[in-house]
């Protein structure tokens, strides 16, 4: 057990899971602001703020998650934008089931879509995204 709890990809797990909490905290401040303060309208709002949460998301983690080293940060970051995408999707799809099809209590269709959303996420960034490139000699 202590090996697992030490290992790698559980580091980075938490590592996401504190990425992704930063990014939560970005999305919905600027959110906020753009809606309470500035006045923007509130689909226009989330777009900027889910954008840039995206970007604060893909900077931690390929910094300190996954300490990627790619050179193609345009291709890198495009992937990403595709697996948040999926995931946004993902995430309403499952609200949407949970809550106005199963008729469960919204605060848990959003705790069983979030938890859904992060094995997602983590999964298509590690194997995919950031996928670390195996030398061989």
């Amino acid at each position: 057990m202590k090996d697992f709890l030490q290992s790698k990809m559980v580091r980075q797990f938490v590592k996401f899971g504190v990425v992704g909490f930063s990014s939560f905290i970005v999305d919905a401040g600027i959110y906020f602001v753009e809606t309470r303060y500035l006045g923007i309208y509130y689909i226009v709002a989330k777009g900027v703020s889910f954008l840039v949460s995206v970007i604060n998301s893909y900077t931690w983690n390929r910094r300190w998650t996954f300490k990627s080293a790619n050179e193609q940060k345009t291709q890198e970051f495009g992937k990403f934008l595709i697996v948040s995408t999926v995931g946004f999707g993902l995430n309403l799809s499952i609200m949407y089931l949970t809550v106005s099809v199963l008729r469960i209590f919204d605060f848990y269709g959003l705790l069983i879509a979030t938890a859904v959303v992060m094995v997602w996420n983590f999964s298509a960034n590690k194997f995919w995204v950031f996928k670390e490139t195996v030398v061989t000699t």
